[in-house]
């Protein structure tokens, strides 16, 4: 999730928690230890593939973030000297700012390595919100400023930003419905039946949805809404490499991306180059996620270090196909 929600989550944590005791600071405490596990999105890892698969890992961990917890807490104990009374209200806020980051994150698309350094399958992406809702985060934002505003009557305060925070949650349930409702669609749907799926929200909201199912040769998307009469339309079938072009060994962080994306990647074999994609972020044919890892050398391919891509359109050329995308499927689901 972005770090402005990630930021307001952990104050609405905090806010429900350490609220009482320590009134607007707790929303500066919740807010600060929130924003820690993105850090690790500021350290180089060595290659353009490294830096997307190796964020949301360690920094991301249950685990990790179960021992490093104590620590941090008593960091704030040091910091808010009244804080120290309440040490045991402390830990347990600072534990919940942190896993409630990466349960949050777990919920997007993108992928998150909650039980690092185990390796328990890929990282867990549920894909049941987009990585920013604005409705979401308003309802955070609005516990926020509601326990802000009645910083002179703590128990209102407190209140409203428990009951946001509650809506809130409410919301991402309502996302994990939708989920359902559209993959039970799809898998009845003769173009992605008896496939890999991966089902997710169109950006910014929990009523429109996207579908995606790969094969050894071949990738379909679609969209649709969560309404039962909503059809899935927009369907495009395209070619996928499952596996390099013969003479290419993919480097380790190549087949790390694989493993990352689940499955839903494609190798692109151009005329003097190849790309390998992950279908899984972006809208067909237009994806965000693609990196150059080869080039060809005389009869054969040289490994090079991957190097990220930029989109062949405009950005504003690719919202507006999205916009089209997304207008044509409400028309099919209000028709």
């Amino acid at each position: 999730m972005d770090s402005v929600t990630q930021l307001l989550l952990g104050a609405s944590v905090a806010g429900a928690t350490l609220g009482p005791t320590l009134g607007a600071r707790a929303l500066l405490i919740g807010g600060v230890v929130a924003t820690l596990p993105d850090l690790d999105s500021l350290v180089p890892m060595g290659n353009a593939i490294d830096d997307m698969t190796y964020h949301r890992g360690a920094t991301h961990s249950l685990l990790v973030q179960t021992a490093v917890a104590p620590l941090i807490a008593y960091g704030v104990t040091r910091v808010v000297r009244d804080a120290r009374a309440h040490w045991r209200t402390v830990l347990a806020t600072v534990w919940l700012c942190l896993i409630t980051h990466s349960l949050l994150d777990s919920l997007t698309t993108y992928g998150t390595q909650l039980l690092w350094p185990l390796q328990i399958g890929p990282p867990v992406a549920l894909s049941v919100v987009f990585i920013i809702d604005p409705l979401y985060s308003l309802m955070l934002l609005a516990g926020v400023l509601s326990f802000t505003a009645w910083r002179r009557h703590r128990p209102r305060g407190v209140a409203a930003v428990r009951l946001l925070l509650l809506v809130s949650t409410i919301y991402l349930g309502l996302g994990f419905g939708g989920h359902l409702l559209v993959r039970s669609k799809a898998e009845a749907h003769p173009a992605f039946a008896g496939k890999p799926l991966h089902v997710q929200p169109t950006p910014f909201n929990i009523l429109m949805w996207q579908v995606l199912a790969v094969d050894e040769g071949h990738y379909v998307a679609g969209m649709t809404g969560v309404a039962g009469h909503c059809p899935i339309t927009e369907v495009s079938r395209a070619p996928r490499l499952a596996q390099p072009p013969a003479g290419l060994d993919p480097s380790p962080s190549v087949r790390r991306l694989e493993w990352f994306s689940n499955g839903f990647y494609s190798y692109v074999n151009g005329a003097e180059n190849i790309n390998i994609t992950d279908l899984r972020m972006g809208y067909h044919p237009s994806f965000i996620f693609s990196f150059r890892i080869a080039e060809r050398n005389g009869s054969g391919w040289q490994e090079i270090e991957p190097v990220q891509l930029r989109p062949a359109r405009p950005r504003t050329q690719l919202l507006d196909d999205l916009g089209g995308l997304l207008s044509r499927t409400w028309r099919a689901c209000t028709s």
